[in-house]
């Protein structure tokens, strides 16, 4: 049906209020599980030391009665380190950015400021767990890095192939039979989404005999939170950041962040109408035993 004539319609309605929800919406992920899972230390210098100690081997051990007691047999330690790598965000806004009336937040620049912290967590994750980087000391025009994780872990307690080849579970055994043959106990395995979605077909086999228990209610479950193994519990963790060819089975009471400049909000110079911060930390990752934890590489993401 046509309108009358003359009505005034919205199209052509001038003066309207914007109608804005008062509230931002962020999806982005911020989750950081290694760093969540492991301990915090102190760091004294951009080069943080550590040592590490392994008992002999096993062997026979029989002596002759009246035998002289012989020569001694000392296990010396073993001097492990890594690099601290300096993690910064800038946030500058303009004095008229934080004068206008915004939705969703009170002032722009307290916005930026918590908005790069949550980044620069994020960052510190990929570093550790998802970078891999070698480390390196650095120099006048190049960052120090720090030892991301995989480059910690023995090759003793690593499974590797020539090309990438799909995760499974005999890979995870494998993992966590040499970190049980070498005394690491690892509780936590640490999976991509799409290796996750592997872990989750674990549960069943062909004959039926290792199906998951769903009880009789009428949610359906898809999951596995833990892995019993041969070699002990592990719970299984989700981590987008980690690097997409990699598995870690860790045991993370040997893993820490040796922290050399705590995260701090730094007011730089004004210089003109805007307001300048920079948030800055300082540390390294400890690896307190190499041959604790696992990790399965050359995977197909």
């Amino acid at each position: 049906m046509a309108t009358v004539s003359g009505t005034l319609k919205t199209f052509d309605q001038v003066g309207k209020k914007e109608d804005i929800e008062d509230i931002i919406y962020q999806i982005s992920p911020t989750k950081t599980p290694f760093i969540s899972n492991i301990g915090t230390s102190k760091a004294q210098n951009t080069l943080h030391q550590f040592q590490t100690l392994e008992l002999a081997a096993v062997g026979t051990n029989a002596k002759v009665e009246g035998a002289d007691a012989g020569n001694a047999s000392e296990q010396t330690t073993t001097m492990l380190n890594n690099h601290t790598q300096i993690f910064d965000k800038v946030v500058q806004t303009s004095g008229t950015a934080d004068a206008v009336g915004t939705y969703g937040r009170g002032k722009e620049h307290k916005l930026q400021v918590l908005n790069a912290g949550l980044e620069l967590r994020r960052d510190m994750e990929h570093a550790m767990v998802g970078a891999g980087q070698a480390g390196t000391a650095g120099n006048n025009t190049t960052a120090r890095q720090l030892k991301s994780a995989q480059n910690f872990i023995d090759s003793a307690t690593t499974s590797t192939a020539g090309a990438n080849r799909a995760f499974t579970e005999t890979i995870l055994e494998e993992v966590l039979l040499k970190c049980y043959n070498e005394g690491g106990e690892p509780n936590l395995v640490m999976v991509t989404p799409s290796h996750s979605k592997i872990v989750n077909g674990f549960a069943s086999s062909s004959d039926g005999s290792r199906n998951r228990d769903f009880s009789t209610g009428t949610t359906v479950v898809n999951a596995v939170d833990v892995y019993q193994s041969s070699f002990g519990k592990v719970s299984i963790v989700l981590n987008r950041f980690l690097d997409a060819n990699t598995v870690l089975a860790l045991d993370t009471s040997y893993w820490s962040r040796a922290v050399l400049r705590p995260m701090q909000t730094i007011q730089l110079a004004k210089t003109g109408d805007s307001d300048k911060k920079q948030l800055l930390t300082e540390q390294t990752l400890v690896c307190k035993s190499p041959k604790a934890s696992g990790l399965a590489k050359a995977l197909t993401a």
